[in-house]
């Protein structure tokens, strides 16, 4: 009987976080499809490549889930400072699915072609005009900033990605691509040989004092230092993976 209370309990507490999230009014995935079409056409104008412009580019995306009971915390602060946030270009907030994707350019990624595996550059470029293939992203190679996580397949110094990440859609010669879910386990100080990424790359963008020890992804704009997503945007962690430093550290590409 008293199981049968608490289970009522946590389905009406459960019920009513749902139902407060959902009352905000909330833009459909069509407006959203739209909007991000917008997005990406935009910010793949303002990227700087080295290559000329018909050579094939990557470019890719992952995402943070926000937990439900936290979305209304999360979309007041992000809509009150939504001037401030716009100034970052690499991050769009998909209201529809509640999650947050913060968009890079595929640095040193390797893809098939012609037989050979190639190279992108820092800038996720090749000298190619086409790709002879699915252009699917097989991983990176090891250098002395990124190690690669245990769910990546290391071998001969190329960090394999556990699954292959294939395109979802192409913009001009810019292939577009869906990594998955940013991981909040250890796997930053993994990846970076038991650094964070603020310490690797020397992204320090205060608001909080230093935590050595894990992943500094809740010191952007307003943050309470409370270690909670809401404060993820601006974070030292949202700009090391906007520069291409942590994509291989992705869950899953979906």
């Amino acid at each position: 009987m008293l199981f049968s209370f608490y289970w009522i309990l946590y389905l009406g507490t459960s019920a009513l976080i749902w139902t407060t999230a959902q009352a905000r009014s909330r833009l459909s995935h069509n407006i959203v499809k739209r909007e991000l079409d917008n997005f990406e056409r935009d910010y793949i104008n303002s990227l700087r490549f080295k290559l000329h412009n018909e050579t094939v580019k990557l470019i890719g995306y992952m995402k943070v889930k926000i937990p439900l009971e936290e979305v209304d915390d999360f979309e007041d602060h992000y809509f009150t400072n939504y001037a401030e946030f716009q100034k970052l270009n690499f991050n769009f907030y998909d209201q529809a699915s509640m999650e947050l994707r913060i968009y890079f350019q595929v640095a040193g990624a390797l893809i098939e072609h012609k037989g050979s595996i190639i190279e992108a550059n820092e800038h996720g470029e090749f000298e190619i005009k086409d790709v002879d293939g699915d252009c699917a992203v097989l991983g990176r190679k090891q250098t002395n900033h990124i190690h690669g996580i245990k769910r990546n397949i290391i071998k001969d110094g190329v960090i394999y990605l556990a699954d292959r990440a294939y395109p979802t859609h192409k913009i001009g010669n810019v292939f577009v691509y869906n990594f998955g879910y940013k991981r909040r386990d250890k796997s930053c100080l993994e990846n970076h040989g038991g650094v964070n990424c603020s310490d690797k790359y020397n992204i320090h963008q205060g608001r909080c004092p230093e935590n050595h020890k894990r992943c500094m992804d809740y010191n952007g704009y307003g943050t309470d230092c409370s270690g909670s997503k809401i404060y993820f945007t601006g974070s030292d962690c949202s700009i090391s993976m906007s520069m291409g430093h942590c994509w291989s550290e992705a869950v899953a590409h979906d």
